[in-house]
């Protein structure tokens, strides 16, 4: 994530500047925990249910402290490091449709920048940029490109879990059994997993930013069926395309122990690629503690503000650099 969206955390609570290349896969945010264990306040004292996913999570970082041999996989959570396995190739549909200009974070994969083969630089990188652009030409590491939940629009699944460490995730079943809610603390979004119905049909379904999620547990894992999402919002950071109105998101939830869970996610886009479906990587959290909890409300006022006061001048000084 870049430093346009983690300078804007940080600015509104301690007012800090980073440098125009800073990439938030550095230092957690203070007073967060880094591979915690659960307070006995917090389940430590309880039996252990498998399917008791009640929180609050928090996502594992990419980060010296948790390297190899912390957390389940070591380096994880983020897409530009962890996705091993290529995007599908776009249809011609999709070409048209779906690309944007630029992005403002690294692609997954494309044109390289100069010196990315230079001793001692290693892509994918937390400092150095590794592509100018993606398989399509979308230019890549633009300020005014895009991300997800630019201009305080909605951020939506999957993009949402590009940014585990920003705030905790918790689940919500209702009394009845009929529902399940799944809650962000960034972006303060929400969405609501069906336990007892199908999907709507198309005549009653309206797409959404969240999409219509119908969930149900094999063994110990929940799974979670999306459709219906409207289009209009990023799949990842790291690709240069949106979704379709086509995208369905397949997740798969489960605890790997009392305090570590594992979000397995599935995505298909007939319009993007076809019959081809892209595993995305796991994503990995763990218990945190309630004190942890915060409040990030993506004001418009604020955000106009941050991008006059912080990012326009970082964006000439960068082109000075650069010699643009």
């Amino acid at each position: 994530m870049r430093v346009r969206e983690f300078c804007f955390i940080v600015t509104l609570i301690v007012a800090l500047s980073f440098s125009p290349i800073a990439r938030a896969q550095g230092e957690p945010p203070a007073g967060v925990a880094v591979n915690s264990v659960a307070p006995a306040d917090q389940k430590g004292d309880q039996p252990f249910n498998p399917r008791d996913l009640s929180g609050p999570w928090m996502g594992y970082y990419w980060h010296a402290q948790v390297g190899p041999g912390k957390g389940p996989n070591g380096y994880m959570n983020f897409a530009s490091f962890d996705q091993k396995i290529p995007e599908p190739p776009l249809t011609e549909w999709a070409k048209q449709h779906l690309l944007y200009k630029s992005i403002s974070h690294d692609a997954l994969a494309g044109t390289h920048m100069p010196g990315w083969d230079r001793p001692g630089h290693v892509c994918p990188s937390t400092q150095d940029p590794c592509y100018s652009a993606d398989p399509y030409g979308v230019v890549a590491n633009d300020f005014a490109g895009e991300y997800p939940a630019k201009d305080c629009e909605p951020l939506s699944t999957p993009a949402m879990y590009d940014y585990p460490e920003l705030g905790q995730m918790e689940f919500a079943p209702t009394a009845d059994g009929s529902r399940m809610y799944q809650f962000f603390e960034y972006h303060h979004e929400w969405r609501t997993f069906w336990l007892n119905r199908e999907h709507l049909n198309s005549e009653e379904m309206d797409p959404s930013f969240e999409g219509d999620s119908i969930a149900h547990w094999e063994g110990n894992t929940l799974v979670v069926d999306t459709i219906g999402y409207n289009g209009k919002t990023m799949v990842s950071q790291n690709v240069g395309h949106s979704k379709s109105d086509a995208f369905r998101l397949v997740e798969r939830i489960r605890l790997l122990d009392r305090n570590n869970l594992e979000v397995a996610l599935t995505y298909y886009d007939p319009k993007a690629w076809g019959d081809k479906s892209w595993p995305a990587p796991n994503k990995y959290y763990y218990r945190a503690s309630l004190s942890d909890a915060r409040e990030f409300i993506c004001s418009p006022r604020e955000y106009q503000a941050y991008e006059k006061g912080v990012i326009a001048p970082e964006e000439e000084s960068l082109k000075a650099i650069q010699g643009k």
